[in-house]
């Protein structure tokens, strides 16, 4: 699936009402082996920065894609931990270079978000859509200079 596509996939599902961190997981179902029910559901509660105002579900969601995609697990231990926060911190670094802010309460009080060429080519103009689409290019771009090294 394309840069675009994911992106498109995201802003149909935000038409339909679901929240920022359901719209990115499902940007990204396939690469991860789960339905978009699955994604879905996993990510029902993050809405709203997990219903307080905390940290936007965008980067909830791009931060459990690259979970998924890079483990901290039994096998690979510290070394795995390590890269597991490495990459969480990069992700929120590209973010917040982009928005100044990681807290969905924050990012709402700001009203004039700059999004990612992405949101321009696809004429989005809503706030959240803003985000979500920008985080699933920041991730895009992220997972594809990961898979060259």
């Amino acid at each position: 699936m394309t840069k675009e596509e994911r992106c498109q996939k995201a802003i149909t599902y935000r038409a339909q009402g679901l929240n920022c961190a359901q719209c990115v997981l499902i940007a990204f179902s396939d690469k991860l082996g789960m339905t978009d029910e699955q994604c879905c559901g996993l990510c029902s509660g993050f809405g709203g920065g997990v219903r307080y105002g905390g940290v936007c579900g965008s980067i909830s969601a791009c931060t459990m894609v690259l979970g998924m995609c890079y483990p901290h697990t039994l096998e690979n231990g510290a070394e795995g931990k390590a890269r597991s926060a490495s990459l969480t911190k990069e992700f929120q670094r590209r973010f917040a270079e982009r928005f100044a802010y990681l807290d969905c309460r924050d990012l709402m009080q700001n009203p004039n978000l700059h999004g990612t060429e992405m949101v321009e080519k696809l004429g989005v103009t809503t706030h959240c859509t803003i985000l979500i689409v920008s985080a699933v290019e920041l991730l895009c771009d992220m997972l594809e200079e990961l898979e060259k090294e």
